[in-house]
C-alpha cells in the first residue's frame, strides 16, 4: 500500500480530474465513481467496496480521502470548474421537451492548457504551488512570532538611543502579548 499522498499520485488525480470534466462526465457527486477505477494506482493496492476489518476500513477512507483533497486541488487551482448545462427530456408531443438544469465540471483554459504540458513541467508546478501553500500557511501560523522579534529589536534601538525609558517598553510589551493573549481566545 501506499502510505505517503505523494505528489506523483495528486499529478496523476488531477490529470483524471481534467480527462473526465473534458468529457463532461464529471459532477461534484459523481467523481466518486469516476475515479473508483484508480485504486490500485492511487493506493497501490485494490480497495475493496465494502471493507469489514479495521485495516480496510482505513485503506477505504484514505482513498476516499485522497480523491476529495484531489477534487478540492483541481477546483483550487481553477483546473475545473462547475456550470450548469441543460438536459432535455424528451416529451410524448411536438415542442413537448422539458429541460432539467444539472451541475457538471468543465476544463478552464488553465486545466487545457496545464493538461497539454509535459509530465515534468505539471509535477514541477504542482509542487511549486504546494510548497507555496504550505509555506504561507506556515507564515500565517508564527505571524506573531515575528511581530515579537520586531518588537524587541525596535524596543533595543529605541532604548540604546535613550528616547524612552526601559519601564515604557516593558509596559508596551506587556500591552501587546497580553492582546495577542485575548486575540488567540477570541478564536
Amino acid at each position: 500500500m501506499k502510505e505517503q499522498f505523494t505528489l506523483r499520485i495528486k499529478h496523476y488525480l488531477l490529470n483524471r480530474l481534467i480527462d473526465e470534466a473534458a468529457e463532461q462526465r464529471l459532477t461534484k457527486y459523481t467523481f466518486w465513481e469516476r475515479l473508483k477505477g484508480d485504486c490500485v494506482e492511487v493506493m497501490g493496492i485494490e480497495v475493496l467496496e465494502k471493507p469489514v476489518k479495521h485495516q480496510e476500513q482505513r485503506i477505504a477512507q484514505a482513498f476516499n480521502e485522497r480523491r476529495q483533497i484531489a477534487f478540492d486541488l483541481a477546483h483550487t487551482l481553477l483546473l475545473i470548474r462547475s456550470v450548469c448545462v441543460p438536459n432535455v427530456i424528451p416529451g410524448n408531443g411536438l415542442g413537448s421537451d422539458s429541460y432539467i438544469w444539472v451541475s457538471v465540471c468543465k476544463t478552464t483554459k488553465a486545466g487545457r492548457i496545464y493538461r497539454r504540458l509535459p509530465a515534468f513541467l505539471q509535477l514541477w508546478l504542482l509542487g511549486l504551488v504546494l510548497t507555496g501553500r504550505k509555506f504561507a500557511s506556515t507564515l500565517q501560523r508564527f505571524k506573531w512570532l515575528t511581530g515579537v522579534i520586531s518588537f524587541a529589536v525596535l524596543s533595543a534601538k529605541v532604548w540604546h538611543s535613550g528616547l524612552i525609558d526601559k519601564t515604557w517598553i516593558g509596559i508596551s510589551a506587556a500591552a501587546g502579548i497580553f492582546s495577542v493573549w485575548l486575540l488567540s481566545l477570541w478564536k
